[in-house]
C-alpha cells in the first residue's frame, strides 16, 4: 500500500492496534516493559508506513532541530561553493542538516537571512558576511546571535575587533607571499587591488602586501592602491587605473577580481603577462584554464567548511567551549600569470 500523506504516530497505533504512548516509547528508544513481539511490530509498521518523526515537534521537545544554517555572500563564487560542500559532508557525518542562504552580498540580506534561520530553530549559524556590511549591520547579526543564545562561527570576512569562533586562512602572510613572489620577479611598481578595508581579510593582506615592499626596500605609494568589492567589475575597472599609472604588476585581493585585470588588459591590448602581470587570491577552479592560468594564493575552502561544522558541533554540544580563531596556512599556487623581469 503507498501512503501519499506523511504517516503519523497515530496511524502506526492504528495498524498496529496499540496506544499513541506504546508507539513513541518505542519509538523513542524507551520501551523497556513492552513486550518484543509488540516492539517488532511497530517497527515493521513504521517502515512500511515511511515514518519519519515531525523535526519541528521533536525541536520542541529536545530545543534542538539538528540544522546548520549556512549564510555566505555570493554562492555563484566556486570559493563558496566548495566552503559550503564541505560544510555538508560535514555536517552529514555528524547528522546535522544544512540550510544554505545567499545574500548576493546584501548586508540587509544578513540580517533578513538570520532572522529566518533563527525562526526556523537552527542550533547554530556560520556565516561569510557580506563584503559591503557596515558595522551597524554586523553589530545587528551579533546581536540577533546573543539574544537567541545560539552559537555563531563566522568564516572568512571578519569584522576588524571581532571576538567570536573565527575560521580563516593567514590572510597577511598570504599578501605577504603573493606581493614577495611578484618581487623576485623584478616587479617594484606593484598595483594592489584590495578588498573592503573595513573587512578583517582585507587589512590583513593589505598589511601583507606592504610588509613585503618593506622588506625589500620598495617605497609604498598609494597611487598604486585601490579598494574593490571582490567582483569581476570592480577588477575590470580599477586594473585601467592601476594601468594609467604604469604597474607592471597587479596583486588583486581575490581570483575573480584577478579576472577584471584580465578583462581590462585584454579591452586595453595588453598582453599578459608580458605587458602586465597578475597574482590572485583563492585559488578557483577556472584559474587553472585561463589561456593564461592564473598564479594565485590557494585557499583550502572545502577544509574550511569542514572545520566550520565540527566546530559549531562542538559548541552545539558544550557552550562552554573556548572561543577561538582557527588558521589555515595560505600557499603560493605558480602558474603562467607572472613575467620574470629580471631576464
Amino acid at each position: 500500500m503507498i501512503y501519499l500523506a506523511r504517516a503519523t504516530i497515530r496511524d502506526i497505533a492504528v495498524k498496529a492496534g496499540v496506544s499513541i504512548t506504546t508507539v513513541s516509547l518505542v519509538l523513542n528508544g524507551k520501551e523497556l516493559r513492552i513486550a518484543s513481539a509488540t516492539k517488532k511490530k511497530i517497527i515493521r509498521i513504521a517502515n512500511e508506513l515511511n515514518y519519519r518523526p515531525n523535526q519541528l515537534a521533536v525541536g520542541l521537545i529536545t530545543k534542538k532541530t539538528n540544522t546548520i544554517g549556512l549564510i555566505v555572500p555570493d554562492i555563484s563564487n566556486t570559493f563558496f561553493g566548495e566552503l559550503a560542500k564541505g560544510a555538508e559532508k560535514e555536517a552529514s557525518s555528524c547528522a546535522y542538516n544544512i540550510i544554505l542562504c545567499n545574500t548576493n552580498d546584501n548586508p540587509d540580506k544578513d540580517v533578513e537571512y538570520l532572522n529566518i534561520l533563527l525562526d526556523r530553530g537552527v542550533d547554530a549559524v556560520i556565516m561569510v558576511p557580506s563584503a559591503n556590511s557596515a558595522d551597524s549591520m554586523a553589530k545587528k547579526c551579533l546581536t540577533l546571535m546573543e539574544q537567541c543564545q545560539k552559537p555563531l562561527v563566522l568564516v572568512d570576512r571578519i569584522k576588524m575587533g571581532e571576538k567570536h569562533t573565527s575560521i580563516s586562512v593567514d590572510h597577511e602572510q598570504g599578501g605577504y607571499i603573493a606581493t614577495k613572489y611578484l618581487i623576485e620577479n623584478g616587479h617594484t611598481r606593484i598595483g594592489c587591488i584590495t578588498g573592503p578595508l573595513g573587512m578583517l581579510n582585507s587589512r590583513l593582506r593589505f598589511l601583507g602586501y606592504k610588509k613585503a615592499l618593506k622588506d625589500s626596500d620598495i617605497r609604498f605609494q598609494a597611487k598604486y592602491v585601490e579598494e574593490g568589492n571582490y567582483h569581476v567589475e570592480d577588477g575590470e575597472r580599477l586594473a585601467e587605473g592601476l594601468f594609467e599609472n604604469k604597474v607592471t604588476a597587479i596583486f588583486a585581493f581575490n581570483d575573480l577580481m584577478a579576472y577584471g585585470v584580465y578583462k581590462a588588459a585584454a579591452k586595453l591590448g595588453c598582453r599578459m603577462p608580458e605587458d602586465i602581470s597578475v597574482v590572485g587570491f583563492d585559488d578557483l577552479f577556472y584559474s587553472s584554464i585561463m589561456e593564461v592560468p592564473l598564479t594565485t594564493i590557494h585557499q583550502p575552502s572545502y577544509e574550511i567548511g569542514e572545520a566550520a561544522v565540527r566546530r559549531i558541533a562542538e559548541l552545539v554540544k558544550d557552550e562552554n567551549t573556548k572561543k577561538e580563531a582557527i588558521i589555515f596556512k595560505p600557499k603560493l599556487i605558480v602558474r603562467n600569470s607572472v613575467q620574470n623581469i629580471n631576464r
